[in-house]
């Protein structure tokens, strides 16, 4: 059996966290409060859905900002630098990845504050690291949650005004797709809450995650919400799309398939 079964989160990073927020919810996305994170001088806000969840990322303390995802958002710019797979216990993930031959470093402790109702609440995580992986700009690694309970601790934070309910799929641009299909391969044999699609990358288009494709209950609704916002788009039938270089680096695609 393969190690990672799911997808818990895709992470964004954006130069400035309150303008990608604002930008974010003209798209029609509900978000969580601002988030911290406790020595790594990075902030955040999430878009939560039932079983997914995209972080929008930012270096909101330059002085203190340390670690991987930090440097990464530093030396990136904006747009999409992470993939963070999901699982229950990190002990035993990181085991089979071992197992299956993957470089896993053990488990790290991270943690952010949460503010509901005046109450200071922690949330806790433990995430692996898998350094050896080779996508190109773009960090994998897994995560686990410690407080669950915590992570959506408000209902409305998934009701989006544009209807969405989930990532239906991570989009990548690669100059050697067939090399990132194998190294995926070793790490699940399908993903059972979306799907990752590797494309050759064309010139001009940077390496890595080129874009989302976010499912909808109904495409109507997200249209007109971008017409009122303003925000660059096309339609087709089926789906409605907004370049990356409205959405912080990342093409927005939304569909009701």
């Amino acid at each position: 059996m393969a190690p990672i079964s799911r997808l818990d989160h895709v992470v964004i990073a954006v130069p400035n966290l309150d303008e990608a927020a604002a930008t974010y919810r003209k798209f029609g996305f509900a978000l969580t409060p601002r988030g911290f994170h406790e020595g790594k001088g990075t902030g955040n806000h999430c878009i939560m859905f039932g079983k997914t969840y995209i972080e929008l990322l930012g270096v909101v303390d330059a002085t203190g900002a340390e670690g991987r995802l930090a440097g990464r958002v530093k030396a990136r710019g904006e747009g999409a630098i992470a993939i963070a797979y999901g699982a229950d216990d990190a002990d035993k993930t990181c085991a089979a990845l071992r197992a299956a031959g993957i470089e896993a470093e053990d488990p790290n402790d991270l943690s952010r504050p949460l503010d509901l109702d005046g109450k200071c609440e922690m949330v806790r995580f433990r995430n692996i690291n898998m350094p050896g992986l080779k996508l190109p700009d773009t960090m994998q690694f897994v995560c686990t949650h410690l407080t669950p309970e915590l992570t959506r601790a408000r209902h409305e934070w998934q009701l989006h005004p544009n209807g969405a309910v989930g990532v239906a799929k991570i989009n990548l641009a690669l100059d050697n797709p067939q090399s990132a299909k194998l190294e995926l391969a070793r790490l699940f044999d399908k993903l059972e809450n979306t799907k990752i699609e590797i494309q050759k990358r064309d010139q001009g288009i940077r390496e890595g995650i080129v874009g989302l494709t976010i499912r909808v209950t109904e495409i109507d609704a997200v249209a007109a919400m971008l017409d009122m916002g303003r925000i660059p788009h096309s339609t087709s039938r089926q789906s409605v799309t907004v370049p990356a270089t409205a959405a912080h680096g990342v093409a927005l695609e939304f569909t009701d398939d």
